[in-house]
Parts: structure tokens; C-alpha cells; sequence
């Protein structure tokens, strides 16, 4: 029994659920790779380098209609490759998902997924949800193909307001220029629900389970998905703007926050060996040195009472400081003197997290801070550029108030100046591109701006324009570069490491990066970390693989090639009338210098680059992706300021003169 479906917008269908991940074919090529967000949920299929997008959500509603599906850090995640498969796996409370992704030559991918409660439990559906782009309009065809009989059961569904619902065993989805096609190992009940009758955006549900759910039985299904349609190989035209010079860059940095004595040092060693680091970030374990009020920690510290921590973390300062890397001083935990509470872990009851400063003790907190500062200046001839709480909007793990932060740098400024110290403020520092409100009242307190010696925020999350342009409007008042004291795009990634390794993850974290230096043309970006913490290397030890010798990810390429940028070249605008594509442009017309960076997300394809001042005769190309680390490609002749070339596909593209 084969049906086809148009849409109607008076038609529509009831909930529907998520999740993962596929690997498919271009009908012109075998190559063929799954995108997927760090948590897991499929963003497309690439097919001969070109995306052909849709998102998926593993999704559970309960018995009030609220749904709970996969999302960037709203469950427990773990992610494990066993040979070809790659796996997903979730906790949701008592609810459990698994899913296991296998591709196949042909472009086609099998999707296993399972689904289980720990108790018995009442919903009204678990489901596996596509949920189609733009590109899926009114003119989308949904051809779906029954079982050859149907009982009232079948048709019978305690779901309101649907488009369409019946089992299946097969799906495709056609529009003008893109196919998608979904076939199940046993029938399937689907759902199709149109959200908006003006302009359709469908959501695709399959059933995994619904209403009694026994503890410790398991639902399972697979889907085998293949997509297809137009590659867009159609040039792309990008033109700089080198008089219009902006905000220097000076090159990637990195964080130095050590916490693993066994693995830590190869990573260090390597990445100072390897990378040109132009800025780095060190902890002050400011717990372990001032621990009993007291006491004088520094004179403690001189009897030779010294923590280990302290005394690692100093030497680390050291060894940057004498490479000629400006060090910034990072402060996570206070002592227990100095906060407020009983130390927090995790999640504080009111929802917040960490401790506020106890104020009471202000005089106290400054003097101990100061004493750190000057034994490191003073022992390790470590002159310490500027300071900061970590993340303290967010209360990782000092909490302030936007407010308390303003004040805590123009006190502590003046009281730095009075003890003869240097050292100037990063002012925000903050967890996420959308913290800038929290840097706000210190950028507009004239007192405050003798004290502050960069801007900062951490490029986790929230990284849309309107909050790097923010952040640009900060760097400005103040008249301080920006520097992204934190850079990387999944702070929970931690917690399954194995996708770091992922080309999706090297892709989408470098294009962060491109789009942040084009929009907020920060200073630099320190990645979190050059050690063996969220690390670009592998091996070695690295996160538990001993079978494996260190070695460079695609990630660690990456930097490399964005850090070999020459220092101190001027961001110019850079535009591009392609979508996919993430420029960032460098340039400095006295020197004769540029830099060209892009991100290609797109398919392969010939660029015509316009706007190279006349003076430029050659530049070179050089590649990263899944294939190439750092590779020279060509050298290209430059007539009359306008070159081309050809963009690989799903790669990151530098041009640099010589």
C-alpha cells in the first residue's frame, strides 16, 4: 500500500520524537558523512561535501504533553566509537536512550536506537523526530509506504490535530532539490505535523513506545536514511577591504590549568613545542594558598610550606613567562575564610552555583590575592598581566553580582597600585558570549577603566552576532582588547571525549572561531586547554587511550594553522554572498601582510577572491581537514588585487602571503 501526502496547512499531527545520527550518499559519489551536534543530534548528511540539513531530537512526552528531548546539555550524555559505530547514549532521569550509527559505502546508514525506563512509568510516547529545514516548503511530497494490511488499531490514535499518522515501513521526502528516504525494519507508526500553515515546518515523528512502560523492557527499532539532491558547486565571491584596518590579532593562545600530574606534561610539552602561543591563562589555586586566615602565606610559603599545587601552578606561570607568553591569572575556588556559605558543589538550591566573596573580610581577600601576585613576581620573576575570577557570572566558582564585580575591580585596582603591582583587570571573563550584561556597569565606571586591561568572555555557547557585537561595543568604551579567555563550543564534552576526535566537532569549533575574530575581533583565543583537559591531542594517555602514542588531532590542525597567522596583523571586512562559508580577514598594508581564513561547510567549489591591494603578487594555501593537517596546497598568483581558486569541501581554507 503505497500513499502520498501534500501538504495541507489545516493538516496537522501531534508531538513526534529525536535524536541521532546518519551517514549517506550522493547518487554521483560515494562519499557521504553524518553532521551531528556534540550531544548527538543529527544537523544533516553531508553528501559530496554538502550538507543536506535537517535536525533530529530523541523525544519523550509525558502524561501532561510536556516533552523532554535531547538537547545541548539537558541530559546525561556518553558517546563511544566501537569499530565503525558510533554511539550515543542518554539518561534522562529514569528514561534511558541509545543510539548506534553505522554507515555503509553505498551512502546508506543504519540507526539503531533503543529506549527503556529503570521503573515503570506512564507517557504518552517516546519518539524519534526529523524535524526538515526551509527548503521543505509547500511543494514537499511525503511518499509513504504502509503495510499491506491495516487494522482499526493501526488508525486509531489517541492523538489530536494531526496531518497524518499510520504505520510504516518505508518514507521518502521530496522536495524540487532535496530527497530524503527512511525505511524501518518493522512498521512504524509516524506522525507528520505541519507548525506553521503560512510557511510549513515539519516535524516527523516515529513511534519508539507509548503509554505502559515497564521497568527494564526495551524498545527498539532501526531506520536506514539516505539523502540526496542538488550539490550547489556554484562560485563563490569574496571581497576584503584592507583600508578599513580594525583591532590587532596576535595569534591563538591557551589555558593551563593543570589537573592531571600523569598526562598533563606530554600535552604541555608538545603544544609549546608545536604552536606558536601567543597569550596563556593560568590557574591561582588561591584555596591552597591562603587556606588558614591566619597565617601569612607568604612567609608560610618561604618556610618551605608551600602546596604542591601552588608550587605546580607557579612553575607553570614561570615556564610561559620566560617563553615570552604573557600570563593572566585565573581564580576558581576561594578559601573557606573568604566565602560566604558552606562551599557550594554543583547546583545551589536557589538554582545558582558556586559562592559569593564574604565582604565583610574585603580588606583580607585583597591583601591575600596581592600576596600571590607579588610572590610570583618577586620568586619566579613572573610579572602577571592581568587577573580575573573565572566565570564568576555564572559562579564558577566565585559568585558576583555585575555590580560587585565593577567594585571588586576598582578596589583591588587601587589596592594592586598602592603594594607597586603592574597587574590590570580582565573585565567580564564570563561563561558565555551572552554574559556581557555582567561586564556593563565596570565599562561605563570611568573609575574602573584605569584598572582594566582586557575584555573577555568564553566561547562556549551564545555566539550570535548580536552578542559578539556587544562584546565589540565593551572593548571599545573601555578602550581594551577583547581576548576570548576560553575557547571551545561544548563545555560538557568532558564527559564523553571520544568527541573531540570527531571531524564534525574540528569543523564546527574552528568555524566559532573564524566567525568570532571576523565579528568581535578579539586579541586572541586561548583554547581550553593545552593540556590534557578537553585536549586537541590524543593518546598517550590522553583521556585513557594508552593504546594509542600522542599525537595531533584535527583540532590541534586547527589552531595551528589559525595560530601561524603573522602577530599583530589588523582584522579587515571580509564579504562572502555564499552561505557555508565563514571568512575572517587580516591584513597590514604597511607590512604588506595578509590573511585570508575560511570555513567551508559547503560543497567544493571555485572562489573568486577580489580586493588584495595591487602590491600582492602571490599567496599561499593551505588545508586542513579530515584528510589534510596544515598542508600547503599551492601557491597562487595574485592580478591586479583578485586571485581564484578551488575550496575544498568541509574543510578549513587559510591564504597567507609569504
Amino acid at each position: 500500500m503505497s500513499l502520498t501526502l501534500k501538504n495541507n496547512p489545516r493538516r496537522q499531527l501531534k508531538f513526534g520524537l529525536s535524536f541521532f545520527l546518519l551517514c549517506l550518499l550522493c547518487p554521483l559519489t560515494n562519499y557521504a558523512q553524518t553532521e551531528f551536534s556534540t550531544w548527538g543530534n543529527i544537523t544533516g548528511i553531508r553528501v559530496d561535501n554538502q550538507l543536506m540539513e535537517f535536525n533530529t531530537n530523541l523525544v519523550v512526552i509525558d502524561k501532561e504533553n510536556k516533552e523532554r528531548k535531547t538537547r545541548r546539555e539537558g541530559q546525561k550524555n556518553d558517546f563511544q566509537r566501537q569499530d565503525s559505530k558510533k554511539i550515543f547514549s542518554y539518561e534522562m532521569g529514569k528514561l534511558d536512550w541509545k543510539n548506534s550509527i553505522q554507515s555503509f559505502e553505498n551512502g546508506r546508514s543504519e540507526i539503531s536506537i533503543e529506549f527503556s525506563s529503570e521503573v515503570d512509568t506512564l507517557i504518552n510516547g517516546a519518539y524519534f523526530r526529523i524535524s526538515l529545514p526551509e527548503i521543505y516548503n509547500a511543494a514537499t511530497k511525503f511518499k509513504i509506504t504502509t503495510p499491506e494490511e491495516l487494522s482499526f488499531k493501526d488508525i486509531a490514535a489517541k492523538v489530536k490535530d494531526i496531518a497524518y499518522k499510520a504505520p510504516a515501513t518505508a518514507i521518502r521526502i521530496e522536495t524540487p532539490t532535496r530527497q530524503l528516504d527512511i525505511t524501518f525494519e518493522h512498521p512504524t507508526e509516524i506522525f507528520i505535523k505541519a507548525l506553521d500553515s503560512l510557511n510549513p515546518q515539519f516535524e516527523i515523528n516515529f513511534l519508539m513506545a507509548a503509554e505502559n512502560i515497564p521497568a527494564g523492557k526495551t524498545f527498539s527499532n532501526k531506520f536506514s536514511i539516505k539523502a540526496s539532491g542538488e550539490i550547489d558547486k556554484s562560485p563563490a565571491n569574496l571581497k576584503i577591504f584592507p583600508e578599513q584596518e580594525g583591532n590587532p590579532f596576535d595569534g591563538i593562545g591557551g589555558n593551563f590549568r593543570l589537573q592531571n600530574p600523569n598526562a598533563d606534561p606530554q600535552v604541555i610539552d608538545y603544544s609549546l613545542k608545536n604552536l606558536r602561543v601567543a597569550w596563556s591563562r593560568v590557574e591561582m589555586p588561591w584555596r591552597q594558598w591562603h587556606p588558614d586566615l591566619e597565617k601569612d602565606p607568604a612567609l608560610e610559603a618561604k618556610k618551605g610550606n608551600l602546596d604542591p599545587k601552588v608550587k605546580a601552578a607557579m612553575e607553570m606561570a614561570q615556564r610561559l613567562d620566560k617563553m615570552g607568553i604573557p600570563v593572566i591569572l585565573a581564580g576558581w575556588f576561594g578559601p573557606d575564610w573568604a566565602i560566604i556559605g558552606e562551599r557550594a558543589r554543583g547546583v545551589n538550591l536557589d538554582g545558582s552555583r558556586g559562592n559569593p566573596l564574604d565582604l565583610s573580610k574585603k580588606k583580607e581577600i585583597y591583601s591575600s590575592i596581592t600576596s600571590y601576585i607579588k610572590y610570583l613576581e618577586e620568586n619566579y620573576g613572573v610579572k602577571v598581566a592581568m587577573f580575573s575570577f573565572n566565570e564568576a557570572d555564572l559562579g564558577i566558582d566565585i559568585r558576583q553580582t555585575p555590580e560587585e564585580h565593577n567594585e571588586f575591580i576598582k578596589e583591588l585596582g587601587a589596592y594592586f597600585k598602592s603594594q607597586g603591582l603592574d597587574t590590570k583587570f580582565l573585565l567580564g571573563d564570563t561563561a558565555d558570549a551572552n554574559g556581557w550584561p555582567f561586564a556593563t556597569p565596570g565599562s561605563r565606571d570611568p573609575e574602573s577603566k584605569a584598572y582594566i586591561g582586557g575584555v573577555s568572555f568564553h566561547s562556549w555557547r551564545a555566539w550570535t552576532d548580536e552578542n559578539l557585537l556587544e562584546w565589540a561595543a565593551i572593548t571599545n568604551r573601555v578602550k581594551a582588547p577583547l581576548f576570548i579567555g576560553e575557547g571551545s563550543i561544548d563545555a560538557q564534552a568532558w564527559g564523553y571525549p571520544q568527541i573531540f576526535e570527531e571531524p564534525t566537532y574540528a569543523l564546527d569549533e574552528i568555524e566559532v572561531y573564524i566567525k568570532i575574530l571576523n565579528v568581535a575581533q578579539p586579541l586572541t583565543i586561548l583554547q581550553w586547554q593545552l593540556t590534557s583537559d578537553y585536549s586537541v591531542l590524543s593518546g598517550g594517555g590522553v583521556f585513557g587511550n594508552t593504546k594509542e602514542k600522542l599525537h595531533p588531532t584535527q583540532r590541534f590542525f586547527n589552531l595551528k594553522q589559525l595560530g601561524e597567522t603573522e602577530k599583530g596583523l589588523f582584522a579587515i571586512p571580509i564579504t562572502s554572498n555564499k552561505e557555508g562559508l565563514t571568512c575572517a580577514a587580516f591584513g597590514d598594508s604597511k607590512k604588506g601582510s595578509y590573511a585570508i581564513h575560511i570555513v567551508n561547510k559547503g560543497a567544493t567549489r571555485k572562489v573568486e577572491l577580489s580586493g588584495l591591494p595591487k602590491n600582492i603578487n602571490t599567496m599561499e594555501v593551505f588545508l586542513t581537514n579530515q584528510e589534510n593537517s596544515y598542508k600547503k596546497i599551492k601557491t597562487l598568483n595574485v592580478t591586479n588585487g583578485q586571485l581564484s581558486f578551488q575550496l575544498e569541501g568541509a574543510s578549513y581554507v587559510s591564504l597567507t602571503t609569504k
